[in-house]
């Protein structure tokens, strides 16, 4: 019975030594976590802004190709950059300041292998995201956050 009630105390005493001097201490070694990306509203509209961390875009593999011409001037984009709505809307993420991104309404006119040629969308020379667009998307609508 004695011997119980030593084990019993003593690890009591360690309980409150790791609640009173562990937990804290350990608290204060973690750096604060900031989010991957930061969402703002874009005014009178329904869209958002897309900021990531350089951290983020790392880890998503972020890629930015921009809306080029074939020969007769049509323009085009990677068929990675495109992006489909829930109502068969098409889109593209165009990249507006450093790792910022908000998406506009494309129309395609036709696919051929890995381009998509547009009939309505970003000007030539636009910078668009190619890689890491369903990822931005959610972040976008606030999936899985």
């Amino acid at each position: 019975m004695i011997r119980f009630s030593f084990l019993a105390a003593a690890a009591s005493v360690a309980g409150v030594g790791l609640g009173l001097c562990g937990f804290p201490a350990l608290a204060a070694e973690t750096p604060a976590q900031s989010k991957p990306a930061h969402v703002e509203a874009i005014a009178g509209s329904s869209l958002k802004k897309v900021t990531l961390t350089p951290k983020a875009a790392e880890r998503l593999g972020v890629q930015i190709d921009e809306v080029r011409a074939d020969m007769s001037g049509h323009r085009i984009v990677p068929y990675t950059a495109v992006l489909y709505d829930l109502t068969g809307g098409t889109w593209v993420y165009v990249h507006s300041d450093p790792m910022a991104f908000v998406r506009q309404a494309i129309k395609i006119d036709t696919i051929k292998g890995n381009n998509v040629y547009l009939s309505d969308g970003p000007s030539l020379g636009t910078k668009v995201l190619a890689a890491a667009v369903p990822q931005v998307f959610g972040t976008e609508k606030g999936v899985g956050h």
